[in-house]
């Protein structure tokens, strides 16, 4: 039995760098990037949170350490003045149809592998024109 043992907790979103959380953050909410990750449909949301974290070498996660993504990052419901607050269910099931990620034991699942590409291109179109910047900016404040 392999340990779900992530480098890091999701769930401490504050340990990480401010720079990787800064990135997540423009990726993911801000109106200049290039994607609409809040418009995305539910399963292509979680096959980008995967790549995001295969990004950062995480590898392991729990669906708990989804569903804090969702809290931590704010993510708003398309269509709505609500946030995105997924059940774990929903989590298990649209990774349940992923082929990238494996269902290790209970909670635990591994990201198999992960197209990181598009996320770094943005990532670095967004430190280009100085987007990625204001959110490290607003952390700091």
């Amino acid at each position: 039995m392999i340990p779900c043992a992530l480098p890091f907790k999701l769930e401490d979103f504050v340990d990480w760098s401010n720079a990787q959380l800064a990135e997540i953050k423009y990726y993911c909410t801000s109106t200049r990037c290039r994607t609409s990750f809040p418009c995305y449909p539910f399963s292509l949301q979680i096959e980008t949170i995967l790549e995001i974290l295969f990004f950062y070498s995480i590898k392991r996660f729990q669906i708990k350490d989804v569903k804090e993504f969702y809290q931590t990052l704010r993510i708003p419901k398309p269509r709505s003045n609500g946030l995105r607050n997924p059940s774990s269910r929903q989590i298990a099931q649209a990774l349940s149809r992923m082929e990238n990620v494996r269902h290790i034991e209970d909670d635990c699942y591994q990201i198999i592998d992960a197209n990181i590409a598009f996320y770094a291109d943005e990532l670095e179109y967004g430190y280009e024109k100085g987007f990625v910047q204001y959110f490290l900016e607003e952390q700091i404040c």
